[in-house]
């Protein structure tokens, strides 16, 4: 069902992106907009296909996910305002349905709970942070000295960084540890940096005009534990791959080291007040790759990883 909805969702994100060219002067919020609907239309439902053990709250949050991502679609063709938000709302409640799919896990699993299900238990919970802060910018509710650009980008970190990453991260490190057992106290550690991260990074983006070293620190606990995951998978992980597993997921790291590459060069101009590569930049290179690269690919090479598991495994039971 999800899978299903992830290609509708392509085509309708098509429709979207095709609109807001003929509709709006396209500037940076435009864009971060059409990012942010990719992640609610393609990869959310692609992220959830791989999550095993539903129960009820996956079962409404799912239904409810193709709904409410187009509600939230129309919500960007709209002032900030009161009509904004009620179109924004579904995609709110769905984001809670989701989180709480993800608490009902922790309590569930806790006391058998590996590393690999915290990240997707975690990655569950955090994305209706992402839900809230989406309705905070469409009521256009000033948020400390917040730009809208940076309330909807708080949106899209806790969508992509808190919810992508970790969920995608928890299959592929399973992968990754099967094939070099060696590596399994590494991945535990890069793990716990990268579960960390997201709320370290939301301080240093709050903090960030007055304290810019916090800011370039939350980056750097992020990026690098994220930088080295994807050179031991490369490494250790992708030569033992078959051959279309192989090519999806080798472009998803590479665009990993090329994005967390300009985060890291975006937090450093801060300290030292260069400006490398500005919001709009920053936006279009980190926030491009990071979207059909790492991320779209991603999940694309562990679904096509365990389809072919799964087919691999059908055949040897008919035979």
């Amino acid at each position: 069902m999800m899978k299903t909805s992830s290609f509708a969702g392509l085509f309708l994100w098509v429709l979207f992106a095709v609109a807001k060219l003929i509709t709006t002067p396209i500037d940076t919020l435009q864009y971060v907009m059409m990012l942010l609907l990719f992640a609610y239309l393609v990869l959310v439902p692609l992220t959830l296909n791989l999550v095993p053990q539903k129960n009820a709250f996956y079962r409404y949050g799912t239904r409810l996910q193709p709904f409410a991502a187009v509600c939230a679609g129309i919500s960007f063709f709209f002032e900030q305002g009161l009509t904004a938000v009620l179109f924004s709302v579904p995609w709110l409640i769905t984001t809670i349905l989701i989180a709480l799919y993800g608490f009902t896990r922790v309590i569930q699993e806790w006391k058998k709970s590996r590393i690999f299900d915290v990240l997707i238990q975690l990655g569950l919970m955090y994305i209706s942070i992402g839900g809230v802060w989406l309705v905070l910018h469409r009521s256009g509710i000033q948020i400390l000295n917040f730009s809208d650009v940076i309330v909807l980008l708080t949106s899209i970190h806790f969508h992509y960084a808190a919810f992508i990453t970790p969920i995608s991260m928890a299959f592929i490190g399973r992968m990754l540890v099967r094939s070099a057992p060696v590596l399994k106290p590494w991945f535990k550690l890069i793990a716990f940096f990268v579960l960390i991260g997201p709320p370290f990074i939301a301080a240093g983006i709050t903090f960030g005009e007055t304290m810019p070293v916090l800011e370039f620190a939350s980056v750097v606990e992020f990026v690098t534990p994220l930088v080295v995951f994807s050179i031991l998978c490369l490494v250790y992980l992708i030569p033992k791959l078959d051959y279309a597993v192989k090519m999806l997921l080798s472009i998803s790291f590479v665009s990993l080291l090329f994005s967390m590459s300009s985060a890291m060069i975006y937090g450093f101009s801060h300290i030292n007040e260069t400006v490398i590569l500005g919001i709009p930049l920053m936006v279009f290179f980190h926030g491009f790759v990071n979207t059909f690269g790492f991320s779209l690919f991603g999940l694309l090479g562990v679904t096509a990883f365990h389809e072919t598991k799964t087919s691999i495994q059908k055949s040897s039971l008919s035979m």
